[in-house]
């Protein structure tokens, strides 16, 4: 390593390759890091993703990894909100989310932008359980009336 970049050597894209298929799917499994006294720990959730995206990229051949700047420009944003620009732009409008001008460029704070994700995120996860806990209840009385018949 130096300036903080990592080189790669030959052989890793082989074995991040292998490990893919033996593996095939990493977002089911965690990560661990064992230290030199035997103690386990376990990777966050957020780090995990990452891992595996670097491991997949690295497997193709190519990673590039790097933190984001303090400021965002809309385009940015909107990919990594998962939205496009122009929805990204209306909850600009709506005060959704904060942003300011620089000349006449819109700009967002990075740590705005993760907050917003990381919301709408929640919000679909909870969405998701109501979802299911509506089919497990539709799903209960359609059997009970099935039952009745």
């Amino acid at each position: 390593m130096s300036n903080g970049t990592v080189f790669v050597e030959e052989g890793l894209s082989e074995e991040a390759a292998d490990l893919l298929g033996r593996v095939p799917d990493l977002g089911s499994v965690g990560f661990t890091v064992t230290a030199e006294d035997g103690v386990v720990t376990p990777i966050p959730a957020e780090l995990t993703s990452l891992l595996t995206h670097v491991l997949k990229g690295l497997a193709r051949g190519r990673v590039s990894v790097a933190t984001l700047p303090d400021e965002l420009t809309t385009t940015v944003a909107a990919e990594l909100v998962g939205v496009s620009r122009p929805t990204l732009m209306k909850l600009v409008r709506t005060g959704e989310l904060a942003s300011h001008r620089v000349g006449t460029h819109t700009r967002l704070r990075t740590a705005d932008v993760l907050a917003l994700r990381r919301s709408r995120a929640r919000a679909r996860r909870e969405a998701l359980d109501a979802l299911r806990e509506l089919d497990d209840e539709f799903g209960e009385e359609r059997g009970a009336e099935l039952g009745a018949v």
